[in-house]
């Protein structure tokens, strides 16, 4: 009875937990004007997420933020700018571009941009390698050699959100962000152990 009593506190304590992260994510972007605020906080909520799925469930939420959001800042910004203004271009041009063959290459394009914004946060919250590049590409390297995962979660988050907008539209202001960054690195950590566990063999 205890135990099942401990687990349920302990799933209340990280709903609300995830809750708290949504809001300082939101915060903290915005006192960043969004686009000097957007990259660290990104690289802050993975950071925390990434240390609960390890099991540290007694992390201290706000000075584990900020600390994280100061600990790679100036990176985070520059790969946010990135992929802001690389997704800008594809949408752009996916938009625009008539021709067939244009329009695959566009696609496929996008997709690899995807895979590596899905798992950079991750990758740099994980990995202490150096080079923005390389960041970027070992990220898409991990979303396609474990292409599974990856369509799985893509498939996780797109059905998550439209039964979220479709029944409870008001939860996502709760825990829309937190949530999606929560099984990014959930999953990323998957594939991290995974391949570890490949090369060490």
């Amino acid at each position: 009875m205890l135990n099942s009593v401990e687990k349920i506190n302990r799933f209340l304590m990280r709903i609300l937990n995830l809750v708290y992260l949504n809001f300082l994510w939101i915060l903290f972007t915005l006192l960043g004007l969004v686009i000097f605020g957007i990259g660290p906080s990104t690289y802050a909520i993975v950071s925390i997420c990434r240390q609960w799925v390890k099991g540290n469930d007694d992390l201290s939420v706000l000075p584990s933020f900020w600390k994280y959001y100061k600990e790679s800042f100036k990176e985070s910004v520059i790969i946010s700018w990135i992929y802001l203004l690389v997704g800008y271009i594809l949408t752009i041009d996916l938009l625009y571009v008539s021709n067939w063959y244009l329009r695959v290459l566009f696609l496929l394009i996008a997709f690899v941009y995807l895979l590596s914004l899905i798992f950079i946060y991750p990758t740099m919250a994980h990995y202490n390698w150096k080079g923005i590049f390389l960041k970027m590409k070992m990220a898409f390297l991990f979303g396609f050699s474990q292409l599974q995962y990856s369509l799985v979660l893509i498939l996780v988050i797109i059905i998550s959100y439209l039964v979220a907008v479709r029944i409870f539209p008001g939860i996502l202001a709760f825990f829309g962000f937190s949530f999606l960054f929560f099984i990014i690195t959930w999953t990323a950590n998957q594939i991290f152990t995974r391949m570890e566990m490949m090369n060490a063999n």
